[in-house]
């Protein structure tokens, strides 16, 4: 499996320790976190929470095997290119730093993960969100063999709610005043993909991703 993959505007790489710099600094910021169950965070509580999965990836594509959990940094692409560019995208890190992306496993159901994504607050409102997610669920089900993914947010992040919906996301429940965030209770949206649900949709987004 190879580490990188390129859209024409981004690019998405396995993340590694190198990334955890910018990672940690776009979690630090208010902005960032403000519809998050977590943060602001300090830069060690990110790196505990990253460091063990980027060492799981690693290990597993040293074996050849497929990783549990798959997280991305994800940069701006320099330059459109060729669709060659997207298997040197490890290299292309004179892109903007964007923000990071993941499929985390589910740790009772083999082929489910739950998906993540944080923009930089410097790369809000151009889109990339909604492109994040369509990479996700594109990698899940082309790449990574899911059959189901899950999804999560706070009822008022509009925007995810938007972003998930827009990529075909159902909405399959709400809990009440599930995160007590910073003094607000905030209830949790529960989101749901299956594969089944994209078969006739899925063969176009693959020309998106190379």
């Amino acid at each position: 499996m190879k580490s990188a993959w390129a859209s024409s505007r981004l690019i998405y790489s396995f993340c590694t320790h190198a990334d955890l710099p910018a990672i940690a600094a776009m979690l630090a910021k208010p902005s960032v976190c403000e519809w998050l169950f977590f943060g602001p965070n300090p830069p060690e509580v990110t790196y505990a929470y990253f460091e063990p999965l980027i060492d799981g990836m690693a290990e597993a594509r040293a074996k050849g095997a497929a990783p549990e959990s798959y997280v991305f940094t994800v940069r701006t692409r320099p330059g459109r290119g060729s669709a060659g560019t997207a298997g040197t995208a490890a290299n292309g890190r004179e892109g903007a730093f964007v923000g990071q992306c993941a499929l985390v496993a589910d740790d009772f159901s083999e082929g489910a993960y739950l998906i993540g994504y944080q923009i930089d607050d410097t790369q809000w409102r151009k889109g990339y969100g909604t492109e994040m997610c369509r990479f996700l669920v594109w990698f899940a089900f082309a790449i990574a063999g899911a059959y189901r993914l899950n999804g999560d947010c706070a009822a008022g992040n509009l925007a995810s709610v938007r972003i998930m919906e827009g990529c075909g996301f159902v909405r399959e429940g709400l809990q009440r005043k599930f995160w007590h965030i910073r003094g607000n209770y905030h209830d949790r949206l529960l989101y749901g993909l299956l594969k089944d649900d994209l078969q006739a949709e899925q063969a176009p987004w693959q020309e998106l991703f190379c």
